[in-house]
């Protein structure tokens, strides 16, 4: 009884410890090093994946306790008042953990194996339709804000993303253009053409973002009004590298000039749905409830989010700067398991390992 307690206490202690380096991990992201393009997407897609969702296979065991349902309201208030408080990113620690606690609770309604498998069977469909042309696509393209509130960030090593705010004074009907410098470099057209042409499809307060840059140098940003005049109508504002100060602003000089120019810089993040971590934890609890391969399932649905990273980034089918994950997820449950859900459904022995009363043998590993 002793063992078990402690194995108890244990598994909860070491998933929230996991948590936690997940967290140490946003703290020093700017400062590590800037990887390449494809070094970057390697390290987001299969090793903070796996950082991220170890938790989860730690607190498998647990899918059954009945404090679960007082634990996701924690996690939620915890989320919530994160936000509150204004540091959004860390928000996506509590995030992950309702997210998959949630997939275990929705497990509880899947009495049978074959359940679990057409839902397996369904869900590509259904996320790739809507990620093309469905809510998804919505959010992601027109409501960029609502997916960050819906999702778990990644930060990139050693970039960060700066986001420039400022009011448009008066009519400017030529719109923007904005100018960046990296160290002692030359200055660059950063937006295509001319930012907000027209200017009122934008309204009086303007937002522009310049992601994946590098954290370790510093950025000069320079907002000229259009069309130009003898009097440059511009604000300047100065980023140093992560760690060496605050940003300096400058007003813009002559009339027409952008005003209250305000600056921040965040990581630069991939982001993954709440819905995948659900059916991520929905699966694998899966595995362990119905006598599959919980290790093998684990690593098969850690690899299928490598791989959707990847081809997010070099394929990009449908424009979003990113693709489904459920599919992935979905089909990698299936394939590493077809064997046994084969030998199950076929012999019509759905065993349910959660049952209290059970004489099925005990799950391959």
């Amino acid at each position: 009884m002793d063992e078990l307690r402690r194995a108890r206490l244990g598994r909860p202690a070491l998933a929230i410890g996991f948590l936690l380096l997940f967290g140490a991990y946003y703290a020093v992201s700017e400062r590590l090093p800037d990887l390449s393009n494809l070094g970057a997407v390697l390290f987001v897609g299969f090793a903070l994946s796996a950082l991220a969702f170890v938790p989860v296979g730690l607190a498998l065991p647990l899918r059954r306790e009945r404090l679960l349902i007082p634990v996701w309201f924690a996690f939620v208030a915890a989320a919530v008042a994160l936000y509150l408080v204004g540091v959004d990113l860390y928000a996506s620690l509590p995030k992950l953990a309702a997210a998959a606690i949630a997939g275990f609770l929705f497990l509880r309604l899947f009495e049978r194996l074959s359940w679990v498998v057409l839902l397996a069977l369904l869900i590509p469909g259904v996320d790739t339709l809507s990620v093309w042309r469905g809510p998804t696509h919505y959010v992601v393209t027109q409501k960029p804000q609502v997916f960050d509130v819906s999702s778990i960030a990644f930060p990139v090593p050693g970039e960060r993303t700066v986001t420039l705010r400022w009011t448009a004074p008066g009519q400017v009907g030529g719109g923007w253009r904005v100018y960046r410098r990296t160290g002692g470099g030359r200055e660059i057209l950063l937006s295509p053409g001319t930012f907000c042409r027209p200017a009122d499809r934008c309204g009086r307060r303007i937002s522009f973002s310049d992601g994946a840059e590098p954290a370790g140098k510093t950025l000069g940003y320079r907002i000229v009004a259009l069309p130009r005049s003898r009097v440059d109508r511009a604000a300047t504002a100065v980023f140093p590298p992560v760690g060496d100060g605050q940003a300096r602003v400058q007003r813009g000089a002559g009339a027409g000039a952008p005003s209250d120019l305000s600056t921040s810089s965040a990581p630069t993040s991939a982001g993954l749905g709440l819905p995948d971590v659900l059916f991520f934890a929905l699966f694998l609890g899966a595995a362990a409830r119905f006598g599959l391969r919980r290790r093998a399932t684990w690593a098969a649905l850690v690899a299928s989010l490598g791989l959707t990273t990847v081809l997010a980034v070099y394929a990009n089918p449908f424009n979003t700067s990113g693709l489904p994950a459920l599919p992935g997820i979905s089909l990698a449950f299936l394939l590493v398991n077809a064997d046994l859900i084969w030998r199950r459904l076929r012999g019509g022995e759905e065993l349910d390992l959660d049952s209290p009363v059970r004489s099925a043998p005990q799950p391959e590993r």
